[in-house]
């Protein structure tokens, strides 16, 4: 397991994947308005409300790791969470 630079805190991440996940709900608009075909938007749904869905849970999952606990991870990665006593 390696290790993440001091700037790569729960905080930076949650807010990674906030920001990651408004812009994919933006393209999926853009999509959904130039696209024709069904089967196309159909499938730009699936896959863009699935990396939503998925990082809302990494999101939700470190906000929970990081007021409860020290460390968190991510992708088996240790975070530092907020919550460590220094």
């Amino acid at each position: 397991m390696g290790n993440l630079p001091s700037w790569f805190d729960v905080e930076f991440t949650q807010t990674a994947a906030a920001v990651i996940s408004v812009a994919l709900v933006v393209v999926l608009l853009i999509v959904m308005i130039r696209v024709r075909s069904l089967g196309v938007r159909i499938l730009a749904v699936v896959l863009v409300g699935s990396a939503v869905f998925g990082l809302m849970h990494y999101r939700s999952v470190l906000k929970d790791c990081d007021t409860n606990g020290c460390e968190c991870k991510l992708f088996g990665e240790d975070l530092k969470g907020g919550a460590c006593s220094q």
